[in-house]
């Protein structure tokens, strides 16, 4: 009997906690979608992207000599278009996260959220509400290149497999949002004021840049350095690393399955840390709290 109360008040707080959790996330979602200058500036930046892309693939198909002279690598082109929208989209929803964050502890908003709503579904809610706002904008303006790119016939010139790079740049964009998004998320609790906001997250951002300068310039030119190999297993890098790697053939396909298992395997110990310090951070107020002093409750300080 008492298993049987035991198991029923489990499962019962496991349907709060993910009714909690859509609540977030219909909240999120409503937030930014109700917003006309992020709809506006989608639309805009899809038009543009569309438009650029069936210009280059109007060139790459009606300027054979052209693609000669430039020495273009057709798989190269491609997977730096994925990792450039890659970063971008992490980058921007990044800000997007932090800044609500940020906002929310110093307008005391999440002291009511607190009250109604546990630390975990309300950081899951946020992560998963932006993170699909992100993808869908990501979806229409990307999709929107593709199309323009189709129009012009610029595919008929790229020796690549459009549908398996596009499969795989969505697993990337996903677990590479999952992670910096917990990062971040993590180093954004420990701030309470906007302007204090860009100082917090300075480390990720110039690894971020980094990673970027890596992949694109540094591992193609390197493609059989065992180094860069072993940093393309590990969760922060893979993402920008592994989708540079698949684009140019350089390894296998169960190379890409374990580096996304390991990526899978690694969110819930991320998301534990990072629920941790937006618990203990939630009500701290003024300057910066430091990591360490952040890993301890608010009231044992």
């Amino acid at each position: 009997m008492s298993t049987q109360i035991l198991e029923t008040g489990s499962v019962s707080k496991s349907r709060q906690a993910l009714r909690e959790t859509l609540l977030v996330i219909r909240r999120e979602i409503l937030t930014r979608t109700s917003n006309r200058t992020i709809l506006l500036t989608t639309g805009l930046l899809a038009l543009g992207v569309g438009a650029a892309a069936g210009v280059g693939g109007w060139f790459l198909a009606n300027s054979a000599q052209g693609l000669e002279a430039f020495s273009l690598n057709p798989r190269m082109l491609f997977a730096t278009a994925m990792i450039c929208a890659l970063l971008t989209s992490l980058v921007y929803s990044s800000q997007s996260l932090t800044a609500g964050v940020v906002e929310e502890k110093s307008s005391r908003v999440v002291e009511i959220l607190l009250t109604k709503i546990g630390i975990g579904p309300l950081l899951a809610g946020k992560l998963l509400g932006i993170g699909l706002v992100t993808l869908a904008q990501l979806l229409v303006i990307g999709g929107t290149g593709v199309l323009g790119f189709a129009i012009a016939d610029g595919f008929s010139l790229l020796d690549i497999q459009v549908g398996p790079s596009l499969l795989w740049f969505m697993v990337w964009f996903l677990l590479g949002y999952a992670v910096f998004a917990l990062l971040n998320t993590a180093l954004a609790a420990t701030v309470a004021r906007q302007e204090d906001l860009a100082s917090a997250v300075m480390p990720l951002s110039v690894l971020q840049m980094v990673l970027l300068v890596v992949s694109l310039y540094v591992l193609p030119t390197h493609l059989d350095n065992p180094w860069l190999h072993a940093l393309s297993f590990v969760p922060l890098f893979s993402s920008y690393l592994m989708p540079i790697r698949f684009g140019l053939d350089g390894l296998e396909m169960w190379h890409m399955a374990a580096a996304a298992g390991l990526s899978t395997v690694a969110i819930p110990a991320l998301f534990w840390v990072a629920a941790r310090l937006y618990r203990n951070n939630a009500l701290r107020t003024g300057s910066k709290v430091s990591l360490r002093a952040s890993l301890t409750p608010d009231d044992q300080n």
